[in-house]
């Protein structure tokens, strides 16, 4: 019995913990539809245009690029939080007094809601707009978590005085 405690009280102290760099993920994943496929190609955008539309040609080239334009701020939202978490995770991940994994799968759940939220708000639309619309709401939501996480590293790294609150 006298062996067991040691061991059990290394174990609390291990579980409770809180969170360190090697607890975070390489990479945030969200979990919603198409994360990290998008093709923002002419190609593809063209593809699926005239999937859904039988247009004049002059229509489908103006649609095509409506397409490619909402995929492509979707891919640039996407890889620009990517690029602001890694700076983050660089930031927060050796304190060791903060719970960094935890507040991550937080911020994943967060974007993920904000998704979630925005699609629950819409109609769908319709022809085109049924990949305009997921690609916008997904950038404004990835462009939201990626505010977060830049304000977050900015103010960790400020100097403490000028802290205006107690915790990040």
């Amino acid at each position: 019995m006298l062996r067991i405690m040691p061991l059990l009280a290394t174990l609390c102290v291990v579980a409770a913990a809180p969170a360190i760099a090697g607890d975070l993920p390489d990479k945030l994943t969200f979990g919603y539809e198409y994360e990290g496929e998008v093709d923002a190609s002419p190609k593809a955008c063209e593809a699926t245009v005239r999937e859904v539309v039988e247009w004049s040609d002059e229509d489908v080239k103006r649609a095509t690029a409506d397409v490619c334009a909402a995929r492509k701020a979707h891919v640039d939202a996407y890889a620009a939080l990517q690029q602001s978490y890694k700076e983050f995770a660089q930031t927060f991940g050796a304190d060791t007094r903060l719970s960094t994994g935890e507040a991550v799968q937080h911020f994943q759940q967060l974007v993920k809601e904000c998704i979630d939220h925005k699609t629950g708000i819409t109609t769908g639309g319709h022809n085109i707009a049924l990949d305009i619309i997921p690609n916008q709401i997904a950038s404004e939501c990835l462009a939201l978590g990626k505010r977060l996480l830049d304000e977050e590293t900015a103010w960790y790294k400020a100097p403490a005085e000028t802290h205006t609150r107690l915790s990040p």
